[in-house]
């Protein structure tokens, strides 16, 4: 094997080589047709790799001598440059005369704009040669790019997907044609041997990873819609890894991931800083690439892995059997990871202590494994069940596994609240018995409350090493020097969530809680009194989070206390109050104090019936509203005028309570402050001047007609703004 005009800037220790040693496509050209000519009657692969439009600056390389080579400085024995047709031997074979040429064509000084025209030259150049010795017919010229336009060292479409042409006229024809099958450049080598005559059934052909398309070109030279539908690629760049399968497309991210930054960035949905996996969908609804570009959004811009759980799972899994087959410390194997049609297995459950159904794991087998039994392994989840509660923040998770032939590995794998999925460990085999294993990992450290996530990989011992992966399974942690208030947190945490994404659930939740703690905190409201209405909307709001936390046996196993729905609803209103106050002190906050709350009876499991207690009326005059406070909740006067300032948030609607709220309530109902009092005294009226609050803007009484809703007409105040107020 010859290798002449090496480029040597992406090569290391070079430091010996001549500075005036750049880009060249000249003598790249001249060395390539050189070859060409010299075996016109011979079979050859030639492999040209041009140096442009890559770093270096073009424009600076074009200035220096073309005549000093990586093989030599040929100045004192050339008196012009390198002949080549197409490139310099329209010009006297004078190099700078040409590359002068080149700019002039390119009207730019761009290392993209000059190098894209040298290297089509030099391409040109090749096939003239080819062309010129009679061999351009019967030889497959293969062109492609290292890396997309879109951008490099990443594993968006646009960086891994590349431009790549074949021409061979006695092989295909003279007719532009395409096939759109999904290849990879690891076809490259088993294609150009098949066409060679060394085809992958060879006994004596080395093993590839990659697959000949020539065959599938010879016979369809269209579709390619087996290439594209059953077909599964691999990409990693750095610590990103992803999966590609026909439209799908599988990304498992690190902490620092440039691709979900950008993502992020640009506010593409289902993306954020925190994502650890993502699934997108390449192919419009036709099942058709989409081809993004300035006028088309990239579909890797809308992450669907929330909707699409269970494709997700079975292209993880296809992912691991990738990265674990390809590890440097295996023996090499060159199996296919299969397709995309894999079934995850059902939610696994606490091994009970009698013989439980079984549970598979997604196979992951060679395409043509060896003629054995390649049953999946029955594997039960042995402890840490899916909504299990820990307190502990070092557990040990175990598999217990049974099947004719035993278990060769399992490894443990966490996920944690962030998304980010924590390197594999290996688990140690704790018990044998005639029908089972039962593995054990080490201690796994759980160092953040909140949601995590485990599962096991387990390798049988056939001779085809045969992996099967379970789910994940979700279980939380609850750290800190208090169990129960880290409990609490991940409530809060989610109502926040909730609300963070409708700012009109802060004053919702807050007339909630008050509603609610009229005759208790029961977590009820009789939806028949027409004063409770529109609460539906906060209650319905709340419902997953309940049902998801509201007397589940896990938490109170975990903390010794049920948390309740009342629980829940007292912590959405101290929530919503604490977002909505953003101008208090700092040292002001709405925090939860104590849990136990007790569940009324009578009520639905939302909550909405039960107890039908007195709610204040709309009409209470001063000393009755202030009688009233004191008899139910024993408020002094300032604390009944404190409760009362909370109508600065929120407004309230006709269809509802009868008043007309956006005409006449505060400017900002999504904020707790003094607005309320202070539309009362006219704005920034001094409260302690006497004479200021005699003049401040009037108020008039007015009635509001209702007879065309289901509410009562009411009398309401307006506030009546003098011009400078």
């Amino acid at each position: 094997m010859d290798v002449e005009a090496m480029y040597p800037d992406n090569f290391q220790d070079f430091d010996t080589w001549s500075s005036n040693i750049d880009h060249n496509m000249e003598y790249v050209a001249y060395k390539a047709v050189e070859f060409i000519e010299e075996n016109a009657n011979n079979d050859f692969f030639l492999y040209v790799n041009p140096t442009a439009p890559h770093s270096p600056d073009v424009l600076t390389a074009m200035s220096k001598d073309c005549r000093i080579t990586v093989d030599g400085d040929f100045r004192s024995t050339m008196s012009t440059g390198w002949s080549v047709e197409g490139m310099t031997k329209e010009f006297g074979d004078d190099c700078m005369l040409y590359r002068a040429n080149v700019r002039e064509r390119a009207q730019s000084t761009s290392t993209h704009d000059l190098g894209s025209i040298w290297v089509d030259d030099a391409v040109g150049a090749i096939y003239k040669a080819l062309e010129r010795t009679s061999q351009l017919d019967d030889t497959v010229i293969l062109f492609q790019l290292d890396h997309g336009k879109a951008g490099k060292d990443e594993i968006w479409e646009g960086g891994i997907r590349i431009p790549q042409f074949i021409h061979y006229p006695n092989g295909f024809g003279t007719a532009s044609r395409t096939w759109d099958g999904m290849v990879s450049t690891i076809d490259v080598g088993p294609t150009f041997l098949d066409y060679a005559g060394i085809s992958e059934s060879n006994p004596h052909m080395y093993p590839m990873d990659g697959r000949s398309w020539k065959n599938a070109i010879d016979n369809i030279l269209g579709s390619g819609d087996d290439w594209k539908a059953n077909r599964c690629l691999f990409f990693e760049s750095s610590e990103e890894r992803s999966v590609r399968c026909g439209c799908d497309k599988y990304f498992q991210l690190s902490s620092s991931s440039p691709e979900k930054a950008e993502a992020a960035a640009n506010g593409w949905p289902g993306w954020n800083t925190n994502t650890a996996e993502a699934l997108v969908d390449l192919c419009d609804t036709s099942g058709n690439y989409v081809v993004a570009d300035l006028s088309v959004t990239s579909p890797e811009a809308v992450n669907i892995i929330a909707s699409e759980p269970q494709k997700a799972f079975e292209l993880s899994g296809l992912l691991q059997c990738h990265l674990d087959k390809t590890k440097a410390d295996v023996a090499p194997t060159y199996f296919e990871c299969g397709g995309n049609t894999a079934t995850p297995p059902p939610t696994p459950a606490t091994l009970p202590p009698t013989p439980a159904p079984s549970l598979r794991g997604t196979t992951i087998n060679p395409t043509n494994p060896p003629e054995e039994d390649t049953t999946p392994p029955i594997v039960h989840f042995f402890n840490t069940e899916a909504g299990t509660y820990l307190t502990t923040n070092t557990p040990v998770f175990h598999v217990w596994a049974s099947d004719d032939s035993s278990i060769r590995s399992v490894k443990f794998q966490l996920r944690d609240p962030s998304g980010n999925i924590r390197n594999q460990v290996n688990g140690d085999l704790a018990e044998v018995s005639i029908d089972h294993e039962k593995w054990a990992s080490p201690q796994m450290t759980l160092d953040e409350s909140g949601e995590w996530a485990w599962r096991a990989r387990v390798t049988d011992n056939s001779a085809a090493r045969n992996q099967f992966l379970m789910p994940w399974v979700h279980f939380h942690f609850l750290g800190g020097d208090s169990p129960v208030a880290a409990a609490v947190g991940i409530i809060r945490a989610e109502i926040e969530e909730l609300i963070n994404g409708n700012n009109a659930l802060r004053p919702k939740f807050l007339r909630l809680g008050f509603h609610d703690c009229v005759g208790g905190c029961d977590g009820c409201v009789n939806m028949d009194n027409g004063d409770n209405a529109g609460l539906d909307v906060p209650i319905d709001a709340l419902v997953p989070i309940v049902e998801k936390y509201a007397h589940n046996a896990h938490i109170t196993a975990a903390i010794g206390s049920t948390i309740s729905r009342a629980d829940i609803w007292a912590l959405a209103t101290l929530a919503g109050v604490d977002l909505a106050a953003g101008g208090a002190p700092s040292d002001v906050t709405w925090s939860m104090t104590h849990i136990g709350r007790v569940d009324c009876s009578g009520a639905d499991a939302a909550g909405k019936g039960g107890p039908d207690p007195e709610l204040p009326s709309p009409n209470l005059n001063t000393h009755e509203l202030l009688d009233f406070f004191e008899q139910n909740f024993g408020f002094s006067s300032d604390e009944t005028v404190a409760i009362m300032g909370a109508h600065s948030i929120g407004a309230a609607q006709r269809q509802n309570s009868g008043f007309d709220g956006p005409h006449g309530w505060v400017n900002n109902p999504n904020q707790l402050s003094n607005g309320y009092y202070d539309m009362i005294i006219g704005g920034s009226v001094d409260p302690t001047n006497f004479w200021d609050l005699i003049h401040a803007p009037q108020w008039t009484q007015e009635t509001i007609e209702n007879s065309n809703l289901d509410a009562p007409s009411r009398i309401q105040w307006f506030h009546q703004k003098t011009p400078d107020s």
